[in-house]
Formats: C-alpha cells, sequence, structure tokens
C-alpha cells in the first residue's frame, strides 16, 4: 500500500512542472493543490512511511536554506546599518502581534504565530526569479534571523508546555545556548584550520572525483547534526539547516556540489514535502465547517497586516519604493514549513483544537497559493524599475 502511496505522489512531482507551465501558477502552488486534489477524490491515503519521508523532504529544504547562508554576506549589514532595523523590525512585529491578541481576545499561542518566520517559501522564491531583486534578498536575511529565531521560540514552548517553570525548562534553554556557542567557536576554529591547511578542503571535497565524496560528505552532515539536535532534544531543522550553512561556509566556491544537491533536494524530495503539505488539509472538514475558512483568514491577514507595517515603518527608505514593500511584506508572510510545525506542536501540546490545526493549515496553504500568485502578478503587471 506505501509503494502505491509513492507511486501517486511522484506521479504529482511528474506532473506538477507541466502543469505550472500550462497555467503558469508556480509550481510549489501546485503541488500543494495537487496534493489536496488527490486527498480530496481519494486516490491517496496517508501512512508512516510517506510522512517519514515528507519529514526528510522538509529536512533537506531547510539544508538546502542553510547554503544560502553566506556568513560573509552578513558582514555588509552592519555597512548598510541593516542590524538595528532588522532588530527594531522584529520588535514592531511582536508589539504588534500582542497587540493583536490582547484585542481580539485570542489565544496567546497566537502572539508566537503571527510573527513566526521561516526561508523554505522564499527559497522557492529564489529558485524562480533568481536572487537580484532587492526585496527577496532582504527577505531571505531577515528570515534567516526569523527562522533562528523561531526555532528557539518553538524549543521554549515546548519546553514550557512540557515541563512548566522548572529546572528542566532552564536546562532546555541553556542546552540551546550552549549549542549555539559550540557551534560559533567551531565556525572560527575550522576558518582557521583550512586558512592553514587550504589543501584539506581538497581532500573532504575534491574538485573533480569520480565516486562523489562531496555528495558523501554532505550527507554525513547532514545527518550527524540531524542526530546532535535530537539527542540534544532541540527543533531537528536547526541541525540540516547548521548542516546547510556548513557548506555554505567553508565550500561555497563548489559550484558543482551546490548544482547536484539542490538538484537531489528540488528534483524529488522538496516537491515531495509540498505535495505531502497538500495531503494534509481535509477539504470536507472545511467544506462542512466555513469558520475554519474564517479563522484561516484572520491568520493570514494578520501575519501580513504586521509585516506590511513593520515593513513600511523600517525598511521604507532601504527598499526605495513601495512595490518593494509590498513583495517583500509578501514573501516574508510565508512561512509555510514553521507554521504548520507550530501548529503541529500546539495540536501535540494541546494548546489548540483540531479545528484550530485545521485552521493554520488552511492559512498556510492561503499564503504558499495566493501569495506566490499575488507576487508573480506584482512582478509583472505593477511596473516600477527593479532595484
Amino acid at each position: 500500500m506505501s509503494l502505491i502511496s509513492f507511486a501517486i505522489i511522484a506521479t504529482l512531482i511528474a506532473l506538477a512542472p507541466l502543469l505550472s507551465s500550462l497555467t503558469r501558477i508556480p509550481c510549489v502552488v501546485v503541488e500543494m493543490l495537487l496534493g489536496t486534489l488527490a486527498t480530496y477524490i481519494g486516490i491517496f491515503h496517508e501512512n508512516e512511511s510517506v510522512r517519514y519521508v515528507a519529514e526528510i523532504g522538509f529536512l533537506i529544504l531547510m539544508f538546502l536554506c542553510g547554503m544560502e547562508v553566506d556568513l560573509k554576506s552578513f558582514k555588509t549589514l552592519k555597512n548598510e546599518g541593516l542590524f538595528k532595523n532588522i532588530f527594531a523590525y522584529f520588535c514592531i512585529l511582536y508589539t504588534l502581534s500582542i497587540s493583536l491578541v490582547l484585542l481580539q481576545k485570542l489565544p496567546f499561542i497566537y502572539i508566537v504565530i503571527f510573527p513566526i518566520m521561516g526561508v523554505g517559501m522564499i527559497m522557492t522564491l529564489i529558485k524562480e526569479y533568481g536572487k537580484d531583486y532587492i526585496w527577496l534578498n532582504l527577505a531571505l536575511k531577515v528570515g534567516i534571523f526569523g527562522e533562528l529565531l523561531s526555532i528557539c521560540i518553538l524549543v521554549g514552548i515546548n519546553g514550557f508546555y512540557t515541563y512548566g517553570l522548572s529546572l528542566e525548562l532552564s536546562r532546555t534553554f541553556g542546552v540551546l545556548i550552549i549549542f549555539f556557542i559550540f557551534i560559533a567557536l567551531s565556525f572560527r576554529f575550522f576558518r582557521v584550520v583550512f586558512w592553514w591547511f587550504p589543501t584539506l578542503k581538497n581532500l573532504i571535497v575534491p574538485q573533480e572525483d569520480q565516486s562523489n565524496q562531496d555528495l558523501r560528505f554532505s550527507a554525513m552532515l547532514f545527518f550527524i547534526f540531524i542526530s546532535i539536535v535530537l539527542l540534544l532534544k532541540l527543533e531537528v531543522a536547526l541541525g540540516a539547516f547548521i548542516a546547510g550553512m556548513i557548506i555554505a561556509t567553508f565550500f561555497g566556491n563548489r559550484h558543482l556540489l551546490h548544482q547536484k544537491l539542490t538538484s537531489i533536494g528540488f528534483g524529488f524530495f522538496v516537491p515531495f514535502f509540498f505535495v505531502h503539505i497538500g495531503t494534509t488539509l481535509d477539504l470536507k472538514a472545511l467544506l462542512s465547517n466555513p469558520q475554519l475558512f474564517k479563522d484561516a483568514l484572520m491568520v493570514v491577514t494578520g501575519m501580513l497586516g504586521i509585516r506590511l507595517i513593520g515593513c513600511f515603518l523600517v525598511f521604507r527608505k532601504f527598499l526605495g519604493n513601495i512595490k518593494n514593500v509590498v513583495l517583500y511584506a509578501f514573501s516574508d508572510a510565508m512561512p509555510l514549513t514553521f507554521l504548520i510545525a507550530a501548529a503541529t506542536l500546539a495540536l501535540q501540546l494541546k494548546i489548540i483544537t483540531q479545528e484550530n490545526y485545521y485552521a493554520f493549515v488552511m492559512g498556510a496553504m492561503i499564503e504558499g497559493i495566493v501569495f506566490m500568485i499575488i507576487i508573480k502578478l506584482i512582478l509583472n503587471y505593477w511596473k516600477k524599475e527593479k532595484k
């Protein structure tokens, strides 16, 4: 039965680019829609094997996101004065989120949900549109900080609702801080090592190699860091993200390796994840309960609204025009993977109900589908000079 499920998803993955080119709808949107349709008409049934592969797809997406993080490029943030702006942006997001939750008398988990960030969908935008847009480059840089902050918050929520205000919660945060310090020191150490022994890089990841040593080394890093964070009881995506950062920082000039990993990820595993996301949406439940759609729209409008306000107040001058501000807000308001991760965690901890979970998933789907289409329409029909 599981092989049939894999065959169905593989078929949908193969059909998605064809339908995307015919309809001009972004490929990731088509993948999610096909997954939703497959579940709705009853040809796909969930099983453990599919969930595991989808989880690997999510982690590979986080790995590829980490590969876009060139730590050297972040030195320019200080020269551009963006560090203070990014800090101010996050302060505005969380202030607006708290105000919105108090005014609307929403559950406190929404304080975390509205500003949550992830770079998964930003990666798909970069894959589709390249890196030549100022708003997309800014979205990636801010998204990286936001994703790390979101991971820390998810770890904190899990610890608080699992252990309460106890020494165990302090231990969880202590482990997280020590882990970050260890990673920072390791980066500095290996930077010195590779500076003194430059041939070591070529030994680890050869320029020309028939045995695919580069892929083997990347796979080793990927699974080792995932295993480390699992042992430390931290958010698993953090391990995959840091493994990708190591590749980008120390082997960023290995363009062939980047192409290989991107082809493997976006050729199967990442589309598998997005199709699986589509299959988690229960259209029958949605159609029988319109309130779920209203709740999903509230999540979507809240997430977009606070970003529009925050971006206009903080990044208006840097981005140069309103078009870039709007594009940035839409690109930043699609934390599909982390929104669903937060909803799943909240459901497991019984912070939200099953109906709330469906609303969050629907909200993530609306953002991933509608916002991607809106971005495409703005780029095509809002004629402004690209900056």
